[in-house]
């Protein structure tokens, strides 16, 4: 994990945080704690500024002490409270599931999640005598030895960001000045801070208190919102009319400044890319803030993570806003469904048959993975009856005369286009011919490498892995092929390493060496190095651990739901219902067979 940057909380990614959401406390409780000597130290340091910038100006902030989340579990009040954590004790962040509908109710008769922000009051001159000072160190200490707080005596100045996606679906990044105080030449999101004095019009900046903003604590809310369409009109130089309403997606902490919080959110732009940057060049009312203006697609965004080159060149703003978008990839569905819609159709970019199966001799097309046994056949198997005889036999939609072999390694295919389309994608490389039985071949060293480490109940399968590499270095468009793997979301290396821990048990770390020494002598090719070496290959694993999805086959499953749709007569269905009843007491019914690896279908398995 980026030691720069962490997570403090996060939104369930498909059920950001509306306004209407968010609530406010505020209170002088959330104020800044206080001694003599710290006092003395804000003064110096502010003084010294002052003196050679004398252009500095101390606006208040809102203070970020904690956040409280409120959710309704089948009647009381759950509430879960969230403070400032320093990255040791909190590199994850908390998850806030929210803005969805809870068992049994209705989001338009209540909403089941909501977000409390506690705040106190701050300044810019606290800030730069806190927070980023060269004694944040010894302050956070203090605090968690005298008030069980590292944050306690920090200013924590409340800053807000936004990741901007254009109507083409690009997002907006920054390149910072060199000119500004912070971050300098850096790549950022638009971003700002809310402003207490938006509320208070009539009153000093050093005169606004906690008192002042009771019983506005909805404007403050509004404040919050409204300053990040705010500060993206300002930066970007687009209209505030041509943004969506923010939605907030958590709240990041910046670790070169003491943790500083930062409300994270989502907003769209009616614009084009063209026309956002066309309206960027131009030069906005902080046109001077920045030198650049920046857009990356959305795959692009999600391939992002702290080994990547632009990585490096992002402030840690804007890491923060990426790890919480970064949560939020899914499938977002435009209208309602009913039971028995088909939601949509996806081919698999890769499939395999679980390893343990196939040597088991369940029978699958090496291609498409359908089921090449009957159903009579499957529920013999299944049942250890050999004798069964399946009644409406013509309902197995199996046709083994339409069957083939691959002519060298006879591995078996449903149909003439499956063997083709196999050989054309992948199987040219990863046929073994004559050596099917080698126990030396290194593909079968490799598969049996798996099998040892690897035990049923199989949840993915090493060769997906190799039909990935397989797949590119057969590809005359081998570049779209990369990108298309690229889609798959990036991890973080502790994350990574729990997948493959998951996958492989304690053993892991000598289990994972083993299988990429294989990998790489049965595989290895230039274009991929990356995913040879240690990373790379864990990255990978936790790639398809991650994304990969079982998929049941089964021609017997396939026969009972045809049978269930057959107009019998009463005698003739309470007959055909005891059958399946019983054969399915004789059976482990629902397995998973094969393993696939989904563009669409890949976000819904995390």
């Amino acid at each position: 994990m980026d030691p720069e940057v962490s997570l403090m909380l996060h939104c369930d990614p498909l059920k950001a945080l509306g306004e209407n959401q968010i609530h406010v406390e505020i209170s002088d409780r959330f104020n800044r704690q206080s001694f003599p000597e710290i006092e003395q130290h804000i003064e110096a340091v502010w003084s010294d500024r002052v003196s050679k910038e004398p252009w500095l100006f101390n606006g208040a902030k809102f203070r970020l002490h904690s956040a409280v989340l409120s959710v309704r579990e089948n009647g009381p009040v759950a509430e879960h409270a969230v403070r400032n954590p320093t990255r040791s004790q909190h590199g994850e962040g908390e998850r806030l599931e929210s803005a969805g509908e809870s068992q049994g109710s209705s989001p338009k008769d209540e909403q089941p999640c909501v977000l409390t922000l506690r705040l106190g009051l701050t300044c810019y001159k606290d800030y730069l005598g806190t927070n980023w000072s060269r004694e944040a160190g010894r302050l956070q200490s203090h605090g968690r030895n005298e008030c069980a707080d590292p944050q306690a005596f920090l200013a924590q100045p409340l800053g807000v960001g936004a990741v901007v996606a254009t109507a083409d679906g690009d997002v907006v990044l920054l390149r910072r000045s060199q000119k500004v105080a912070e971050a300098a030449g850096l790549l950022d999101i638009p971003g700002g801070h809310p402003e207490p004095k938006m509320l208070c019009p009539e009153v000093s900046e050093e005169a606004i208190c906690a008192d002042l903003l009771q019983g506005k604590e909805r404007a403050v809310v509004s404040e919050v919102f409204s300053s990040v369409c705010a500060e993206i009109s300002d930066e970007v130089n687009v209209p505030v009319g041509s943004l969506s309403k923010p939605v907030f997606m958590g709240i990041a902490l910046n670790h070169t400044s003491a943790g500083r919080p930062s409300a994270e959110f989502y907003v769209r732009c009616t614009l084009t890319t063209e026309e956002v940057r066309d309206l960027y060049r131009r030069g906005g009312p902080e046109a001077h803030e920045s030198t650049e203006i920046l857009f990356l697609s959305p795959a692009k965004l999600f391939q992002l993570n702290e080994r990547c080159p632009l990585w490096s060149e992002m402030c840690p703003s804007a890491k923060g806003a990426v790890l919480l978008y970064q949560r939020g990839k899914g499938l977002f569905a435009k209208r309602p469904f009913k039971k028995g819609d088909t939601i949509f159709i996806e081919q698999p970019l890769v499939s395999s048959q679980f390893l343990w199966n196939a040597l088991y001799k369940y029978r699958a097309c090496e291609y498409c993975l359908r089921a090449l046994e009957t159903a009579e056949e499957n529920a013999r198997r299944l049942s250890g009856r050999a004798a069964l005889n399946l009644p409406h036999p013509e309902l197995c939609k199996v046709r083994p005369d339409r069957h083939q072999a691959c002519p060298h390694c006879q591995v078996m295919y449903c149909s003439a286009e499956c063997r083709q389309a196999a050989w054309e994608q992948h199987h040219r490389l990863l046929c073994i011919g004559s050596s099917h039985h080698d126990p030396d071949h290194p593909l079968n060293k490799l598969q049996d490498a798996w099998r040892s480490v690897h035990y049923p109940p199989e949840t993915s399968s090493i060769m997906i892995m190799a039909r990935m590499v397989a797949t590119i270095k057969q590809a005359q468009d081998k570049e779209r092929w990369q990108r298309l793997f690229s889609h798959f979301c990036s991890r973080t290396a502790n994350e990574e390493e729990e997948i493959v821990h998951k996958l492989l048990g304690e053993k892991f770390q000598g289990q994972l060496s083993l299988l990429r020494n294989l990998f790489t002598t049965a595989l290895y090719e230039d274009r991929l190095s990356q995913w040879f070496t240690p990373e790379g290959f864990r990255s990978l694993f936790s790639l398809v651990g991650t994304n990969g999805q079982g998929i049941g086959t089964s021609s017997l499953s396939q026969w009972v739901h045809a049978c269930d749709a057959l107009e019998l007569p009463s005698q003739q269905r309470e007959q055909l219902d005891a059958l399946i009843d019983q054969l399915y007491k004789d059976i482990d019914k629902g397995f998973f067979t094969d393993s696939h690896l989904f563009i669409k279908l890949g976000p819904l398995t995390h």
